[in-house]
């Protein structure tokens, strides 16, 4: 038995997993949890006692809670916590100026991209940031960062005095009537033209077609509009993927 920890800068989606093909997963506020003894009460009604004494596996880009899950796997584990990370992996040549900085999420993500489709793909990930991930030829090439459908929306509210904060989905048409409308064409319709954009010269890289796999809790707002397929796990196998490589060593 694992557990993982997907640490982003809004939510953490915590899972349990007994050999990476099906995760018991639960989301929650990466500010929820301050002590590995609150984390430890949150878990321990999600999960029963399974929690106990089990090892770690941490995806995170939020360093400043890093120290909880060590505090955690040494007071709750069995003491062994894995952190992902680029340097311990090298089933996969970095092919950036720094790979050290690579975000762990979009690290799981190119892992489990190149395991289970292939040395060719290309990943988007839906968070409060949209990443984008170039694996050519099992080289990881780099990619993208853009504001995600929230951070868009919200930047909009915060930064106006008159524009409402408006529901995440696509509008059906470029040229809104009212406020609402011109605020998710502005947002929802034009990152996801973003996308498309950076895709189709993104792919004049590739000698053969890429597979195209969306992730992440809003991929659903722009899979319609973009190719590829929905793989909302992909990053949690990377996860486990990333402790199989681990396992026999020191993490």
């Amino acid at each position: 038995m694992l557990l993982l920890f997907d640490v982003g800068n809004t939510h953490t989606t915590v899972a349990l997993t007994e050999g990476g093909k099906h995760f018991e997963e639960y989301r929650i506020s990466t500010k929820k949890y301050e002590t590995e003894d609150e984390l430890y009460v949150f878990l321990r009604i999600l999960y029963g006692e399974r929690i106990n004494k089990i090892p770690l596996v941490v995806s995170s880009v939020v360093p400043s809670v890093n120290v909880i899950f060590e505090y955690f796997a040494s007071k709750y584990g069995n003491g062994e916590v894995c952190f992902v990370n680029t340097q311990d992996y090298d089933k996969i040549i970095w092919n950036v100026n720094y790979p050290q900085e690579i975000g762990a999420d979009r690290i799981c993500d190119v892992i489990a991209a190149h395991r289970d489709y292939g040395e060719n793909c290309i990943v988007i990930d839906y968070g409060t940031a949209i990443t984008i991930e170039v694996l050519r030829e099992g080289k990881y090439e780099g990619g993208a960062i853009l504001p995600g459908f929230s951070m868009m929306i919200d930047a909009l509210f915060r930064g106006t005095a008159k524009l409402p904060e408006v529901e995440i989905k696509p509008y059906d048409g470029f040229i809104g009537k009212d406020t609402e409308s011109n605020v998710r064409i502005g947002t929802i319709n034009a990152t996801v033209g973003a996308i498309r954009y950076l895709l189709e010269n993104i792919k004049y890289q590739y000698s053969q077609a890429p597979v195209v796999i969306h992730t992440g809790g809003q991929a659903v707002y722009a899979s319609d509009v973009v190719e590829g397929i929905i793989d909302k796990d992909l990053t949690l196998r990377g996860m486990y993927y990333f402790y199989e490589e681990q396992e026999n060593t020191t993490c």
